[in-house]
């Protein structure tokens, strides 16, 4: 694939990230091994591009190879891993009366790395648990505390309109929705109808935001 780039995401709603495809030749969903500042993972192809559409600042690396047979049973395994760790630390985070809410843990293809995702309302100590899962599984350990916005992108959900939560199915980047937005469209303002799972304003609130703030200028008032 001389001069192409492939254009890859590593989780459903992760950000692309650019690779040579070196000697081989891919398309649109096909899966492919490379080491990302995470670890060795599996991501799948979303785009095939040419070198020169891409601007200058853009860090292009290089695949490791395509993914086979083994690597797919391989991050199942760890898929498996990952929900077993999941269970632990909701169990240990209890036990230390942690206040915080475990969403999910991941680990790299090559499981060189643990990350466990939490949300919570205040900063929380939580070097007891890391300890005790660095005892445990013995390799480099990561806590990251996610927002409300980001825990819904990681747990899934539905919103009012019956659909899958955008930030769940497209929506790589939540931009900042304001109560403005609502008003100048007519939206009630009743939180209910407004607010996502998340309990913050709806995303889909800022999609025709510049259509009607274009027509609003030129509209006459009512």
């Amino acid at each position: 694939m001389e001069n192409k780039v492939i254009a890859v995401r590593f989780r459903k709603t992760g950000k692309l990230e650019y690779f040579d495809p070196y000697k081989y030749t891919f398309k649109i969903n096909d899966s492919i091994i490379a080491r990302t500042e995470r670890g060795e993972e599996i991501g799948r192809v979303v785009k095939v591009l040419d070198k020169d559409t891409l601007k200058d600042d853009v860090e292009i690396k290089r695949i490791l190879r395509p993914a086979g047979r083994r690597d797919f049973e391989e991050f199942k395994k760890v898929q498996e891993k990952a929900r077993e760790v999941f269970l632990f630390c909701k169990e240990e985070a209890k036990r230390l009366n942690l206040d915080m809410k475990v969403l999910t843990a991941e680990y790299t293809l090559d499981e060189s790395k643990l990350t466990v995702y939490f949300s919570a309302e205040d900063r929380v100590d939580f070097r007891e648990l890391v300890k005790e899962l660095a005892a445990i599984y013995k390799m480099r350990i990561e806590l990251r505390q996610i927002g409300v916005r980001d825990e819904v992108r990681k747990i899934g959900g539905n919103g009012i309109c019956g659909r899958q939560s955008c930030c769940c199915s497209f929506l790589k980047n939540c931009e900042m929705v304001s109560i403005k937005m609502a008003k100048e469209q007519s939206a009630s303002l009743n939180p209910s109808k407004i607010s996502g799972s998340c309990g913050r304003l709806m995303c889909c609130l800022r999609y025709e935001q510049e259509v009607y703030e274009e027509k609003n200028k030129r509209l006459p008032k009512t």
